[in-house]
């Protein structure tokens, strides 16, 4: 009998380990499979080639992890993205310092999530809405302050975030590794983490239990514009440049990483490495469909596919999970 339950228990916790993280195994089998089809793929220029692109995506999806969490959306991420670029591009036109700049960036971004949540929080609006309007808004402003025109002559010392290299790697992989390994511990390690799953599973509950949810919201949505205004770092130094239409549809972007990373839309699960790989996921297919010269148009129809394929892949999975705990549930009280 004591065999029978050591036997199911590990069987159990083999078959949490593989729901967790069944998105490695697509990755795996993606990566496999362009392998296949192109040889151009498997080599080490286009291999950080890929982790250079994915950066700007990861380090915005890493902060969306937890605003999907909680059971809400941000849909200004890409507006914010592209103000925060402009604004940092005209104080370096000014002469202010790099670090002070990048420093600026960061909590210009942190300030527009605060924004976001204060109309949220007081006057008790959908997030939705509010992200919405407020996207309209820092795109407006992107427009007017620039004259539709980009913005150029950035010195060498702010390109160096999004074109510098540490070695043979790119300088934005270690900012990109950097913001996943702080998001996993604030997600699992930290009190801050519990209140978003919490709050994500039940906010009427959590709150119950005597959990500022308020606070939590405030948290969550400052920490989204961190995010983005860290990404508008690395996107604008890439650039060169500040361009009107940078960030547009990143929270599309970001939105079928964490799907794809086993972060549910509803809210009660946050998985930071699976939304890393889903980041991946992403630039490895665009990556693909590049090199076997595949119409870009086509590239969208995919991502969508990607992002269908992860919600159904979640939800059938989640079933076999349930039916499966239920199964040995049953073995083991027999």
């Amino acid at each position: 009998m004591q065999k029978q339950r050591e036997e199911l228990k590990l069987k159990l916790g083999v078959t949490s380990f593989l729901m967790e993280y069944k998105v490695f195994l697509v990755l795996a089998v993606i990566v496999v499979a362009l392998c296949c089809m192109t040889p151009l793929f498997w080599t080490s220029q286009n291999l950080f080639n890929i982790l250079r692109q994915v950066t700007v995506t990861t380090v915005v999806a890493a902060g969306f992890t937890l605003v999907l969490a909680i059971g809400a959306i941000d849909l200004s991420v890409g507006s914010v993205l592209g103000f925060v670029g402009i604004m940092m591009a005209f104080m370096l036109q000014a002469g202010v310092p790099v670090g002070v700049v990048i420093i600026a960036g960061v909590i210009m971004g942190i300030g527009t999530g605060l924004l976001n949540a204060f109309l949220v929080t007081a006057f008790k609006l959908p997030a939705f809405i509010v992200t919405l309007a407020m996207s309209s808004i820092y795109r407006g402003l992107c427009y007017v302050t620039t004259g539709m025109e980009a913005v150029y002559g950035l010195p060498e010392d702010f390109l160096f975030f999004g074109q510098g290299y540490v070695g043979v790697v790119p300088f934005p992989v270690f900012i990109m590794i950097a913001t996943i390994i702080v998001m996993y511990i604030v997600v699992n390690r930290t009190a801050f983490g519990r209140h978003v799953i919490a709050m994500g599973g039940n906010e009427e509950a959590t709150r119950a239990c005597g959990i500022n949810v308020n606070r939590t919201r405030y948290g969550v949505f400052g920490v989204i514009g961190g995010c983005a205004g860290l990404a508008s770092i690395i996107l604008t130094a890439r650039s060169a440049s500040a361009q009107v239409t940078a960030g547009t549809n990143m929270e599309m972007d970001a939105i079928a990483a964490v799907v794809i990373g086993g972060t549910s839309l509803m809210g009660g699960n946050a998985n930071v490495l699976g939304t890393l790989a889903g980041c991946l996921i992403v630039g490895v297919v665009n990556n693909g469909l590049n090199l076997m010269a595949v119409d870009s148009n086509w590239q969208v129809v995919a991502k969508g596919l990607l992002i269908l394929f992860a919600v159904i892949l979640d939800s059938v999975s989640a079933q076999v999970f349930k039916k499966s705990q239920i199964k040995q549930a049953a073995q083991k009280s027999n």
